[in-house]
């Protein structure tokens, strides 16, 4: 495969709807030190039920992503706080029978002797794993909807309904460098 293709993970499929996960099946190394380069990583949703359906953006990724590494060893997940907007609107719609990619703002960071995968979260920071490596890791995505309906304009309040639950998705392989 090349650096632009994907890999895809299993479907899992949650109350009339399926989840993927996609990420770029090799995630380039930036070639200097405090450069960053974007990486392609987000949901793939299929929505399965006779309705529209209002998602929650991925602010809704709780617990956090795990990411592990070849060696097996789990690497930890730090987190920041720094923007405090959500662009665009809050919340995705999906049309029955549709498909649609919830996309994770996501980059591969370089530091000056550090690798840094950083995901965006649209709730109000990022959440990062540091001390990377150029070796194969797997990485698992879970979303949660509580229920909290989105604010909605008022003509399309009555014919959508807005899809709760939890769904983790299976893991997904991927590798750092060439």
């Amino acid at each position: 495969m090349t650096p632009s293709e994907s890999n895809y993970s299993n479907i899992v499929e949650v109350n009339g709807v399926s989840f993927q996960t996609e990420i770029q099946s090799i995630i380039p190394i930036p070639l200097f030190p405090w450069t960053e380069n974007p990486v392609r990583l987000g949901i793939h949703v299929t929505n399965k039920t006779a309705k529209f359906l209002y998602f929650e953006r991925l602010d809704s990724l709780e617990p956090f992503p795990n990411l592990i590494a070849r060696s097996g060893n789990v690497i930890e997940i730090d987190s920041d706080i720094l923007r405090l907007w959500v662009k665009g609107e809050p919340y995705y719609l999906v049309q029955p029978g549709e498909s649609t990619f919830f996309s994770l703002e996501t980059f591969l960071c370089r530091k000056l002797f550090n690798l840094q995968l950083k995901i965006y979260n649209e709730a109000g920071g990022f959440m990062y794993f540091n001390n990377l490596k150029h070796e194969k890791y797997q990485l698992q995505i879970f979303y949660r909807v509580t229920g909290q309906k989105p604010i909605l304009p008022v003509e399309e309040s009555n014919s959508v309904t807005s899809w709760c639950g939890e769904v983790t998705i299976p893991f997904v392989d991927f590798c750092i460098g060439n």
